[in-house]
Formats: structure tokens, C-alpha cells, sequence
């Protein structure tokens, strides 16, 4: 299990760096960043009635994604789209390996034995690493997550 884990979680932080490659780091930045900003401009904003939250939302993502076109223009300008690119493929694999070993395989694995052992596998290798450097992400399984796995094995523990 252990094996299928590790191909799994290489394959799926390839992929994501081949994306982030494609997409680069400018505009995977502002595409986030517009995400961001335009749904707490909408939760601020104080007359939500009606369609007002949604134009909000869609001025806000159209002001960053011209903000971010005019940036990418300036990048290729300047011939910096190969560390664009570069940086897109770097951010999405790191961001990628970190969602995947503190949320996506601890979620999936929940109160199974398919971690247990002493056998070191990339996924062990990099997950006692990071857990060694940044106490933030020790243990971390969320929590609306770990109830409902608590939940089903209870009720399957009931039949």
C-alpha cells in the first residue's frame, strides 16, 4: 500500500507541475489572489441584496485578471517567461506536496493500516520531514473530516 501511495503522490505532483508549467507563476498568482480578494470584497461589501454579491465578486475578478494580464505582458517583455514558467511549475508542486501530505493522503488513509509499519516510503520520508520543520502541520487531519470518518466507523462498528 505503501508503493501505491508513493507512485500515486509522484504522479499527481508531476501532473500539477506540468500545470503549473503550462499556466506559469503570474498567472497562477493573480488567478489565486483574485479568488481570494473577490470573495472577501463580496463578504465585506455592505448591501449584499440581490445580485450585488455576485457583481462584487465579478468586478473584483475582472480588475485582477486585467491587473494580471498587464503584469504577464510586462514578464514577456522583459523575456522572463522561461522563470515564469519555472516558478509556476515550482509553486504548484510545492503547494501541491504540502496539501497532499497534510490533508489528501491523511484523509484518504483515516483510520486505516495502510501507514502502519516500519517500512520508510517517500511519503513517510517527506511527511516526518515536514512535521519536523513545521510543527503547524503535525497531526493534521480537518476536523469536519475526521468526524465524519469517526462516524461511519462507528455506525459500521453498529451492524
Amino acid at each position: 500500500m505503501n508503493l501505491l501511495i508513493d507512485v500515486l503522490l509522484i504522479v499527481s505532483v508531476l501532473l500539477i507541475a506540468w500545470f503549473g508549467w503550462s499556466a506559469g507563476l503570474t498567472r497562477s498568482f493573480f488567478a489565486v489572489l483574485a479568488g481570494f480578494v473577490s470573495i472577501m470584497a463580496a463578504e465585506k461589501y455592505p448591501y449584499q441584496s440581490g445580485i450585488n454579491y455576485y457583481l462584487v465578486f465579478t468586478i473584483c475578478v475582472l480588475f485582477f485578471y486585467m491587473a494580471g494580464a498587464f503584469i504577464l505582458r510586462i514578464v514577456r517583455f522583459f523575456y522572463m517567461n522561461l522563470i515564469d514558467k519555472i516558478g509556476g511549475a515550482a509553486l504548484s508542486a510545492l503547494v501541491w506536496l504540502v496539501v497532499c501530505i497534510n490533508v489528501v493522503v491523511p484523509t484518504l488513509t483515516y483510520g486505516t493500516h495502510a501507514l502502519d509499519g516500519t517500512m520508510r516510503s517517500f511519503y513517510k520520508t517527506i511527511s516526518i520531514s515536514m512535521h519536523k520543520n513545521i510543527p503547524f502541520f503535525t497531526d493534521y487531519v480537518p476536523a469536519f473530516l475526521e468526524n465524519k470518518v469517526i462516524a461511519r466507523q462507528s455506525s459500521s462498528e453498529n451492524k
